[in-house]
């Protein structure tokens, strides 16, 4: 990871010892003054971890944060304010509020940190709250030497989990092995568990080492393991409690040690009241659980992992595709997967393949997605383009989109504050095209410019997308709800002058 930088974006450079501390031998630290630097070095660099100053500003600069959570490498952020300051934008482990300690920034740049190395070592891709709680979990537990369950759903990532324990743990540089222990009958899944000597039955023409020595010292991933046949739990059991197991057609004893991480898509405890699965069993197993979220409850993820497959299979067969299409990502965005993050993958894996632009389109999505596509031509990419504002416990930042579309309306909204100061400064009076600072301006009388008496100029309806309006003008409209009609409230949570605010109300009718 040497290539990976932590940032210290501060004008205080009493944080840099803290910077030290956190970049270690792993990281190369490197100081900005300056916010703009940061963006613009997001852009070129692997970033792992960035800590923001923000103490000296008295509103929250959205924009800005937003900005460097869009940037390629998807830094974590250690957001540092002013006393009495909040974002609700960020996860509560995001961000400290003034005053700081130095050895506060270092404890909790560490763990984002961790976090972020978890999540790229075991591939794990998505941000949102729940994966970050399993994330967490696996930063916490992966140390530990103990069995971990996993439970959730077919298609969700189980063995992704497993693989994140196993790289956390002391046994990292050891095999790690996996076993699908409902695919096969119970007299293969034996031989496969433990093994079989030669001509133990039928086609055993040679010793055969089953998973338990093959993992040992290292980790096994018993996938699916509700699967598993009451007579097959008692032999597991055994091997679990004394380490100790005997191959097919054998009569010695072997030993193993391994660590057991254990995945199922059942309710084990439902499976144990209904004496399909063993109690001891489960108990012995379950000394952590983790329990992975169905991808429909974690919709901030869809687009992350669709993005993640993309570039994946362009690279793997040479596409020229960069995306898709608004339609197409309201479908990704706004279908069930009961597939869960498989269906996923092999949707766009099917759609790249068939499509014929640089866009995957509607048309290029199974039938089954091609009814989520929204309410028209123009519908929204987002599932929740209302949440922006919200707790993380409602809606929050939905998802990437929204991220994209509010950092262009932030930017758009500055260059509105810019020219519109032009404007006034030339004097209320006047009327003309937009114009850039320091130009000079003919002035242009209202019968000579079409339609300039039925509406009032704005300098930026011309270069402002339809889809960006929409956005804007369903983001103010949710502000506007969330703060009860408050609009100097709405304007500081949309991160927007109050006099913007005003603006854009009467242009969208919404004053």
């Amino acid at each position: 990871m040497s290539e990976s930088l932590v940032i210290i974006s501060s004008r205080d450079t009493g944080l840099y010892p803290a910077g030290l501390a956190i970049a270690g031998q792993d990281y190369q630290l490197v100081v900005h003054e300056e916010p703009a630097e940061t963006l613009a070095a997001a852009q070129e660099h692997s970033i792992a971890l960035v800590v923001l100053d923000l103490r000296h500003y008295s509103e929250y600069p959205e924009s800005l944060v937003t900005r460097l959570r869009l940037s390629p490498s998807e830094p974590e952020l250690l957001v540092l304010l002013a006393e009495g300051l909040d974002s609700t934008a960020l996860p509560a482990e995001c961000s400290l509020n003034a005053p700081v300690a130095n050895d506060q920034v270092i404890e909790q740049g560490q763990r984002l940190l961790h976090l972020q190395e978890v999540r790229q070592r075991s591939g794990i891709v998505g941000n949102s709250a729940a994966l970050r709680e399993v994330l967490a979990t696996i930063a916490q537990v992966g140390p530990l030497d103990v069995p971990v369950l996993v439970q959730g759903e077919s298609g969700t990532g189980k063995e992704l989990v497993a693989r994140g324990v196993h790289e956390q743990s002391r046994r990292s540089k050891a095999a790690f092995v996996s076993i699908n222990v409902g695919s096969l009958a119970e007299s293969l899944l034996e031989s496969e568990l433990f093994g079989h000597e030669k001509g133990a039955f039928t086609g055993a023409i040679a010793r055969h080492a089953g998973v338990f020595e093959r993992a040992d010292g290292g980790t096994l991933f018993l996938d699916e393991l509700g699967e598993m046949s009451p007579r097959m739990q008692v032999k597991l059991l055994r091997v679990l409690e004394t380490g100790e197991f005997t191959r097919v057609g054998g009569s010695g004893l072997q030993h193993t040690d391994v660590r057991i991480v254990a995945a199922t898509h059942r309710d084990l405890e439902l499976e144990m009241a209904e004496g399909r699965f063993r109690g001891d069993l489960y108990y012995r197993l379950k000394v952590v659980r983790i329990d992975l979220p169905a991808l429909r409850d974690r919709p901030d993820d869809i687009l992350p992992l669709a993005e993640n497959f993309l570039r994946a299979t362009a690279r793997r067969h040479n596409l020229k595709i960069r995306g898709w299409t608004r339609a197409a990502m309201a479908a990704l965005l706004q279908y069930a997967w009961p597939g869960n993050v498989r269906e996923l993958r092999n949707v766009v894996d099917a759609s790249a393949v068939l499509s014929r632009s640089e866009l995957i389109e509607l048309e290029d999505l199974p039938e089954e997605l091609r009814g989520h596509s929204g309410a028209g031509p123009n519908a929204l990419p987002v599932r929740h383009a209302a949440g922006f504002g919200a707790s993380p416990g409602e809606a929050g930042i939905a998802d990437r989109t929204v991220l994209r579309i509010l950092a262009e309306l932030h930017r758009l909204s500055d260059r509105i504050d810019e020219l519109s100061s032009i404007v006034e400064d030339k004097g209320a009076d006047s009327h003309g095209p937009p114009f850039a600072s320091g130009q000079d301006v003919e002035r242009v009388d209202a019968e000579e410019w079409p339609d300039a008496q039925e509406a009032e100029f704005d300098p930026v309806v011309s270069e402002m997308p339809a889809d960006l309006a929409g956005a804007e003008k369903a983001m103010i409209a949710a502000a506007l709800r969330q703060n009860d009609g408050n609009r100097r409230r709405a304007a500081d949570q949309l991160g927007i002058a109050e006099r913007t605010l005003y603006r854009k109300l009467h242009r969208y009718g919404l004053s």
